[in-house]
């Protein structure tokens, strides 16, 4: 019992100096500047800071669909930042979900099968792809959804079948990015509450970047970033702005 309660808090993800920089106009530009951070399992946890602040930049280097341009990101103590691209690829697919601000479902696909999507990029069988498919379903209350298109969707109910296309493979943590931009204040709420009932009641680990106020308020610690670079955390009970 002892042991299964330390494997719960540990270290998921840690980043060493992590650094992005891009060209522009042949001069270097900083989008991350020498971040180290550490994300322990079963976190529920918000980057923080303005547009610019490299919010999105820290999220594409731990979702591995980036690489640092110096330092180093590792995963469950694996250094993933010197893995080839057809091992990001596979890593990818099989240990991190996305949620996508503009939640990126497959507008020909119904519900069930942009959930099932993932399940066949593994290699999943049709069978067992349906049935994980249903059984996220039941479990998000959207089995009324399985055979409806996006369009068909309003955007909380596209929002809840992106939420279960990023956890039917149960990954080891869920990346989201402005997760309510485009939802109305109560579905951003239900959102987000009922992101962290998963959190709570399946372990899952949840990193997300926003700079909405009311969404930071949900995370139990905040990392807070501006220009690029690290500038304060903040954890627990001194989590409120």
């Amino acid at each position: 019992m002892g042991e299964g309660n330390t494997n719960l808090k540990m270290t998921l993800i840690k980043t060493e100096r992590a650094t992005k920089i891009f060209k522009e106009d042949s001069e270097p530009v900083f989008a991350l500047s020498s971040v180290s951070i550490q994300i322990e399992a079963g976190e529920f946890t918000a980057l923080s800071g303005p547009s610019g602040s490299g919010k999105t930049t820290l999220l594409n280097l731990i979702g591995c669909l980036d690489r640092p341009s110096e330092g180093k990101i590792y995963f469950d103590g694996n250094e993933v930042s010197k893995l080839s691209q057809h091992q990001l690829t596979e890593f990818r697919l099989r240990k991190i979900g996305f949620i996508f601000q503009d939640y990126n479902l497959i507008p020909a696909f119904t519900a069930i099968e942009n959930i099932e999507y993932v399940l066949w990029l593994q290699g999943t069988g049709a069978a067992e792809r349906r049935k994980k498919a249903v059984e996220v379903c039941d479990r998000f209350g959207i089995k009324k959804l399985i055979n409806r298109r996006p369009f068909e969707m309003s955007r909380g109910q596209q929002q809840r079948v992106a939420v279960a296309r990023a956890i039917v493979h149960k990954p080891k943590i869920v990346l989201g990015d402005e997760l309510t931009a485009n939802l109305d204040h109560k579905t951003g709420t239900e959102l987000m509450e009922f992101l962290k009932e998963l959190n709570r009641e399946e372990n899952i680990t949840f990193l997300y970047a926003t700079h909405d106020p009311a969404v930071l308020k949900q995370a139990n610690r905040i990392i807070t970033l501006e220009d690029g670079k690290l500038t304060g955390e903040k954890v627990g009970a001194n989590v409120s702005l």
